[in-house]
């Protein structure tokens, strides 16, 4: 619980300094310098496709460690995790650096002036890049270690210096395209240089061992290879399926999607903190060999995961409307309401499966568990492609994420039973039902309150019905969502009983 709330108040904050920063970023920079900054860091982001595979590897291999209390193993995986980000980061530089000035040479529609700059800005995001892949061990390990505010403030002092970086830029009146890049550099070497120290002196126990075992790497890099398979479909998921609105209707669509997105992002953000905080307890779990707690810690994060979602995805879905033009100054694009919604409830579904994630990959063994639920997400794209060429919606894209996200729930439920006993009876009695009283006693009597307020005519409408919303929601997952020793636990703590 304490490490949610520092998270909570590090996201909160993140949020607020990130939001005021992209307004500044852009006036700073101009349309067009802040265009060629934001599509040439595409191309670096597109190259560090693995960084996502080797952060879940490195965080699973700490953990395994310290819940098996061996300072040993906890050593040798650590070092071979800054071995193993080291040469990715290398081959991220040496390839970025090749495929990227060949791409902004031949392909990139820029003013033929801004060439220059536009390779400044991939030299130097290829830097930054290199220096974050190099920093992710340690970053893994202090979650690892569940030093939630030691992170939280890492991270906090991150989104400073970068608002510092684009304040600093009012000082100068030409070359700030390339200042900006460079500053950004600078303020990946300093976290970097924090998370270092940090580590030093607070996980003494941690360091680098520069002796290598082949069987270790082999394990490791297996994982990885696995890992990436899941990590591909999302990929498709995403931009393919972005990719392929472009070619159904245009840049319209990918507006809308955009701002689905968005919302998405902003909601998920939320749950993202609890269970970066639970996350390590079921790693721990398993490695003790204590598959009795780790199931119960599974099942009681899917269902208060869920519960955490009520609170912002059902105003979001029944308001969606109104709230869109409370936010977006301009006229939204047609579609952006349907893609919301159905976003909203694909994240609702990850949310309730990301724990079971996380056990499959305490276990280490995950080659049938990612080409299953890879295989599934893969179908994501095909059916949404036939779907299309069919003449169908736009939105049915969405409703094929939501097919296979379902099926792979489903698939992924029959997966862990194998892996870590997973029961799935224990899962409908202990957490599909409670979600399904909630979510029937949400939502039914909440279209209800929409119509009685008219919400979406006038923005204190919308508010107030939201306002509602949220205070029916509590009570709700309160006497429903929660169990009797959680119910207690909440009001011993708003009493302030020890």
């Amino acid at each position: 619980m304490r490490n949610t709330v520092i998270l909570y108040f590090r996201m909160i904050f993140q949020m607020a300094v990130y939001l005021y920063t992209s307004s500044l970023i852009v006036s700073c920079l101009g349309v067009v310098d802040y265009g060629i900054y934001d599509v040439v860091g595409s191309i670096v982001i597109a190259l560090m496709f693995l960084n996502n595979s080797m952060l879940t590897c490195t965080q699973r291999f700490l953990s395994y460690a310290l819940g098996a209390n061996d300072n040993s193993q906890l050593r040798s995986n650590f070092s071979h995790s800054v071995f193993i980000h080291f040469v990715l980061g290398v081959c991220v530089l040496v390839v970025g650096g090749i495929l990227g000035s060949w791409y902004i040479r031949n392909y990139l529609v820029v003013p033929v002036e801004s060439i220059p700059d536009a390779l400044f800005v991939l030299y130097a995001s290829l830097a930054s890049a290199f220096i974050l892949i190099i920093s992710v061990p340690y970053n893994a390990a202090i979650i690892a270690y569940e030093k939630m505010d030691a992170f939280a403030l890492i991270t906090i002092l991150d989104v400073l210096l970068k608002l510092a970086a684009v304040l600093l830029l009012a000082l100068f009146d030409e070359g700030r395209l390339r200042l900006y890049s460079f500053f950004l550099v600078i303020v990946a070497f300093v976290v970097r240089g924090v998370y270092g120290i940090y580590c030093h002196y607070a996980l003494k126990e941690l360091y680098v061992v520069w002796k290598f075992d082949r069987s270790k790497l082999r394990e490791m890099f297996n994982f990885i290879g696995w890992n990436t398979i899941g990590n591909f479909a999302i990929v498709c998921n995403t931009q393919g399926l972005n990719l392929l609105l472009n070619t159904v209707g245009g840049p319209v669509l990918n507006t809308a999607r955009g701002i689905a997105v968005q919302v998405q992002a902003a909601t998920t953000s939320f749950i993202s903190s609890f269970q970066t905080a639970v996350n390590p307890q079921i790693i721990k779990s398993y490695a003790q060999g204590e598959l009795c707690d780790m199931n119960s810690l599974v099942l009681r994060s899917s269902r208060i995961s869920f519960m955490l979602m009520m609170f912002f995805v059902t105003p979001l879905i029944i308001e969606t409307e109104g709230l869109l033009d409370l936010w977006q100054k301009a006229e939204v694009p047609h579609y952006t309401v349907q893609f919301t919604r159905m976003l909203l409830c694909v994240s609702m579904i990850d949310t309730v499966a990301n724990p079971m994630m996380v056990g499959a990959a305490a276990t280490g063994t995950i080659k049938k568990y990612q080409l299953v639920i890879g295989g599934c997400m893969l179908c994501t794209l095909p059916l949404a492609y036939i779907a299309v060429k069919a003449g169908a919606s736009p939105t049915m894209v969405f409703v094929a994420l939501l097919f296979t996200t379902l099926l792979a729930q489903v698939a992924r439920m029959r997966l862990c039973r194998g892996l870590f006993g997973f029961s799935a009876k224990d899962f409908v009695r202990g957490v599909l039902l409670p979600i399904m009283k909630v979510s029937l006693l949400c939502f039914v009597p909440l279209f209800a309150v929409k119509c009685c307020f008219n919400a979406g005519s006038t923005g204190a409408a919308t508010l107030l019905s939201c306002l509602l919303m949220e205070i029916w929601i509590a009570v709700v997952v309160f006497f429903l969502g929660l169990a009797k020793n959680e119910r207690n636990f909440v009001l011993n703590k708003l009493h302030l009983k020890k």
